[in-house]
């Protein structure tokens, strides 16, 4: 079996589950997990995919690489059997599948160019499903699974959420992509004193990736800020513990078992698969999208590149971004996929005070805090179990793949 991810949330919210889905059933199956390029990656994904699923052979960027130039890379032979896409460009999947004679699976995305690459293509619901059919998928190779992030939650737990009432402090998620984090960090410092100056007992933990090592946030730390974001000079405990700014201790928590999230009466957080993660454990949260420098802000296609053009490149990326922001009602996944505002998005330029203030103003919500709460958690409730539906179907796919092979 062969997997395909990318970047920090893929291998996370998808390739964690599902991998633990397939070990689940197969102990001793041969699974290849390969971290193909992207401009989201923090570098540290297949060390961290490496300790996670140590009978796996993970072959990082520069490995794919290689392959790619027919060099001879571990755990990359042709051999029958199924590749999973779970993240990355499909041309990524379906040029590995062809190379290792496997059989290709996608989950969540296609192309109409690639309407019958497909051995499967594992939807997340009826409306993914269609998405797949009108790109050309046969309808007889569609699958309903659900979607993977809850079980990557659920299956990570060693306690159970409490509810609202009995949740306590404040947790921030800056991210973990160099951009975010570069930028994110001095900025939630600033969140984080202005909510202390308003609340002075109140527990603020920042949870950061395990893929951002040590070394990097004391350079984020040391670097000069950019005052577009209005943050504040901080500092990397020696310990590695907290971070430290005027005077003012936040915990780090980089546990992969949401501890601190789990326990949070409010989470504030930027976009992304955390947002699902945190719906999933009930957590009320306040998402905010900072396009202080949309010159910066990492996009797919060649619009991610134009801040590299002199002269014209960062004011037109600057007005590609905040166009394509305008365009989306919403930017949250458990609000688009609510189809309202279950909770509170805050975009444009930002001030850390303006955040740390609507915040403040969430927390003696109570009400606000139980109703969203509840609703988060009705969003994904029907997913539980979506890794161990996909595993059961893809090991069939490979399976058969073997069996036909020795049968020839």
């Amino acid at each position: 079996m062969v997997v395909t991810t990318n970047g920090p949330g893929e291998l996370m919210g998808w390739a964690r589950p599902f991998l633990r889905a397939v070990f689940e059933r197969s102990p001793d199956a041969d699974v290849t997990v390969v971290l193909v390029p992207c401009p989201y990656a923090t570098g540290h994904e297949a060390a961290q995919a490496l300790a996670m699923f140590p009978k796996a052979k993970v072959v990082d960027p520069k490995g794919y690489g290689r392959f790619l130039m027919r060099r001879p890379v571990d755990g990359m032979h042709r051999a029958p059997g199924a590749l999973q896409y779970l993240g990355g460009d499909l041309f990524h999947a379906t040029t590995i599948a062809r190379r290792l004679g496997v059989k290709p699976m996608t989950y969540k995305f296609t192309k109409r160019s690639f309407g019958q690459s497909f051995a499967r293509f594992f939807a997340l619901d009826e409306r993914n499903a269609d998405e797949f059919r009108h790109a050309g998928a046969p309808a007889d190779r569609v699958r309903i699974v659900g979607n993977l992030v809850p079980d990557a939650v659920l299956g990570s737990l060693t306690h159970a959420p409490p509810s609202v009432d009995g949740a306590s402090g404040l947790c921030i998620l800056p991210g973990s992509r160099p951009n975010e984090i570069r930028h994110g960090i001095p900025f939630f410092l600033a969140v984080a004193r202005a909510l202390r100056e308003r609340r002075p007992s109140l527990p603020i933990t920042f949870v950061l990736s395990p893929f951002n090592a040590d070394d990097e946030l004391r350079a984020i730390c040391a670097a000069p800020r950019d005052p577009r974001f209005f943050g504040v000079a901080g500092s990397l405990a020696a310990d590695g513990a907290a971070l430290e700014s005027g005077g003012e201790r936040f915990p780090i928590d980089r546990s992969t078992d949401y501890r601190a999230v789990s326990q949070a009466k409010l989470v504030v957080t930027l976009p992304g698969t955390k947002c699902i993660e945190c719906a999933v454990l009930g957590r009320p949260m306040l998402v905010i999208v900072p396009l202080n420098r949309p010159d910066i802000i990492a996009v797919n296609g060649m619009a991610g590149y134009l801040h590299l053009v002199p002269l014209v490149g960062r004011p037109l990326k600057s007005l590609l971004v905040r166009a394509a922001e305008r365009r989306f009602r919403f930017v949250t996944q458990p609000n688009i996929d609510a189809g309202r505002a279950v909770v509170p998005e805050m975009r444009g330029v930002l001030h850390p005070n303006d955040v740390a203030a609507r915040a403040d103003a969430l927390l003696d919500d109570v009400r606000g805090l139980t109703t969203a709460s509840r609703d988060l958690v009705q969003i994904y409730a029907r997913d539980a179990g979506a890794a161990g539906r996909m595993a059961v179907e893809a090991l069939a796919v490979a399976a058969s793949e073997t069996a036909l092979a020795a049968a020839l």
